[in-house]
């Protein structure tokens, strides 16, 4: 009982005061019940529970019967003018006080904004949240400006997993938040030379915590490049990331040793634009990987050494700076530090000058000597293989005359095989062309063709092609000896078992071979793979032939869709013709040097007796054959 009655003194007490402050008891209206409602007590408690309503609320007191049309807009600057003033000239200019700080009226004096990573993250996240959906999303206290904010989402969670915020949560040591990069009241965007985070100051904002390391790059050539104005010299944010800042043991980290080089310094070192417009060293890259460090680092090597092991993170200094990590005078103790007694006359073996002309004649012509052998001895072997491969293949095609032979295909089919494979010959090479223009081979092909020739002798082959697809069914509906290849070509279930002995003989379970007719398993595999590919090559190649046309009646993402499928379809249309048709006309046992089929349409009785004795029995119950 004694506890609640002294509970009850102490607010009314409080609300005595308050009402004694103001000259009126505003609690009247604005108590628990009110509208706007105050609780008094946590008023009380908070940073300004010293002041009267009347203080931030001036004239509330002095005209009732106008109350509240009277009062004018509560101002901060009569307490907290410095920090007003520097808010006109910031980015946030247009939010008002309690847009960040919330109601002043429950402020907890114990548990304030600065410092707290959570809660600063709280308070910016309003306007600054995770998702692009939430940018002027109802969080943000003022719409109007929050429409106006570039793209920020993704900020806190890249900022959760930084070693800032990871490390003051583990033991809550001193961390950068966003206020102590960015400033608290007085926050400049990325173009305004008085920002924090402007890039002149970076380093400067930076070494709040890290004085060390900024006093070092300031001093670098980075820093000194940026200084001079050089905007697309690297600064802390470039390397480091702006909120995503891990730490160099983390796997994703750029900065990690093993990504360092090529997602860092080669980022911009093999930079042509960068390179001419700075005139830095273009070798770099190149000779970086032509070196060993390079090799080994790319099959994680742990002790490859990498750019910042040579040159250092932060202290990147010219070779004639006295204190460079590269400077004659300290090059063997650079080196030293992975090879034990290393000279300044091992440092010239394995600088980026060694693979050069201008740094090692001898070896450039060494190279080059070696380059001119290989192409010379590698090509003479393959000059005397082809010339080998091409005498066979003309004895056999003599031996041919000797040989009884049967019809397997008519002059009609051999020319429609003929011209199809010609105009899919165009297509893979006009084709591959656009899309690997930077493959020599492909650029080779087609070095003296313009872009114009190049798709009109692609979409001519197309054309072709449609036009032989369209005679080859016409054929099939009108002739009986087409009619009769089309329907061998339909699979029956004798191709499964015929499927199943080829396994057991290829697997060497059986010496005894498939009894295969006229047409195989693996023929029917083909033909219809051509017919279902010619179809759909067809039908995406319209599509992105005519788009405008097609967009009349199909969704936007169809194009894009044809074109992968166009694409891809391609690839498998090729392996196939590579890995499965020449392999059967070329390489197999049966068939080498070359079937010559696809030239004069007949097969030896000798090679049908061995490769396809259902064909000859068949055959030979005709009277084709004694």
């Amino acid at each position: 009982m004694k506890k609640f009655l002294g509970l009850a003194a102490v607010f009314l007490c409080a609300t005595f005061a308050l009402s004694v402050r103001a000259g009126v008891d505003c609690t009247e209206c604005h108590g628990e019940d009110g509208e706007p409602a105050i609780n008094i007590s946590v008023f009380q408690n908070s940073v300004h529970g010293d002041l009267s309503c009347t203080d931030c609320h001036v004239g509330a007191d002095k005209d009732m019967d106008n109350h509240p049309d009277n009062l004018k807009k509560p101002s901060c600057t009569d307490c907290h003018e410095d920090v007003v003033e520097s808010k006109q000239h910031s980015v946030h200019k247009d939010l008002s006080c309690t847009d960040c700080h919330g109601d002043i009226h429950t402020l907890d004096p114990d548990k304030p904004i600065s410092g707290d990573a959570d809660r600063i993250m709280a308070m910016c996240g309003k306007c600054h949240a995770d998702s692009a959906n939430a940018k002027g999303g109802k969080a943000c206290p003022n719409l109007d400006l929050a429409k106006k904010l570039p793209p920020t989402h993704g900020i806190l969670k890249h900022y959760r997993q930084s070693a800032h915020y990871l490390k003051k949560k583990k033991d809550g040591s001193a961390a950068a938040t966003c206020t102590d990069c960015h400033g608290s009241h007085d926050i400049g965007g990325m173009t305004d030379p008085k920002s924090s985070i402007y890039k002149l100051n970076l380093s400067k904002t930076c070494g709040q915590c890290h004085e060390k390391i900024a006093a070092q790059y300031d001093r670098s050539v980075h820093g000194k490049a940026v200084q001079r104005g050089w905007d697309e010299s690297p600064t802390c944010t470039c390397c480091h990331n702006s909120h995503l800042v891990l730490p160099t043991d983390s796997p994703e980290a750029l900065t990690n040793k093993r990504r360092v080089s090529e997602k860092i310094c080669l980022s911009c070192h093999e930079d042509q634009r960068l390179i001419q417009r700075y005139g830095l060293t273009g070798s770099i890259g190149s000779t970086y990987h032509d070196s060993y460090h390079s090799m080994a680092n790319a099959r994680k090597g742990s002790k490859a050494a990498t750019c910042v092991d040579c040159h250092t993170t932060h202290n990147i200094l010219k070779t004639n700076n006295p204190d460079s990590s590269v400077n004659p005078a300290h090059v063997a103790q650079t080196c030293g530090q992975c090879h034990k007694g290393a000279t300044e006359k091992f440092a010239l073996s394995y600088d980026h000058k060694s693979s050069l002309k201008s740094g090692n004649i001898i070896n450039y012509y060494v190279r080059v000597s070696y380059i001119w052998l290989i192409l010379m001895v590698i090509g003479g072997m393959i000059l005397h293989n082809i010339l080998t491969y091409f005498a066979a293949v003309i004895r056999s095609y003599r031996k041919r005359k000797d040989e009884k032979m049967i019809t397997r295909m008519t002059k009609g089919q051999i020319i429609i095989h003929t011209v199809n494979f010609l105009a899919f010959f165009l297509l893979v090479v006009t084709g591959f062309s656009l899309r690997f223009s930077n493959i020599p081979l492909f650029h080779m092909l087609t070095i003296w063709l313009s872009e114009g020739a190049r798709a009109l002798i692609h979409r001519i082959a197309a054309v072709i092609m449609i036009l032989v697809f369209g005679v080859h069914f016409v054929r099939i509906a009108m002739g009986r000896a087409d009619r009769g290849a089309f329907l061998a070509m339909l699979p029956k279930l004798k191709d499964i078992r015929d499927f199943k002995e080829n396994m057991r003989y290829i697997f060497l379970r059986t010496e005894k071979r498939p009894n295969f007719g006229k047409v195989t398993y693996v023929e029917k595999m083909e033909y219809l793979a051509l017919i279902w590919g010619t179809l759909v090559m067809v039908l995406t190649g319209l599509i992105l032939w005519f788009p405008t046309e097609f967009l009349h009646f199909l969704p936007a993402w169809a194009i894009k869709v044809a074109e992968t499928i166009h694409f891809m379809e391609a690839i498998l249309a090729t392996l196939s013709i590579i890995f499965w048709h020449f392999f059967f006309i070329i390489a197999h046992p049966d068939a080498y040097p070359l079937d010559f089929t696809f030239l004069d349409g007949k097969m030896p009785v000798e090679e049908i007796k061995h490769a396809r004795p259902d064909w000859y029995e068949e055959l030979k119950e005709k009277g084709k054959i004694d």
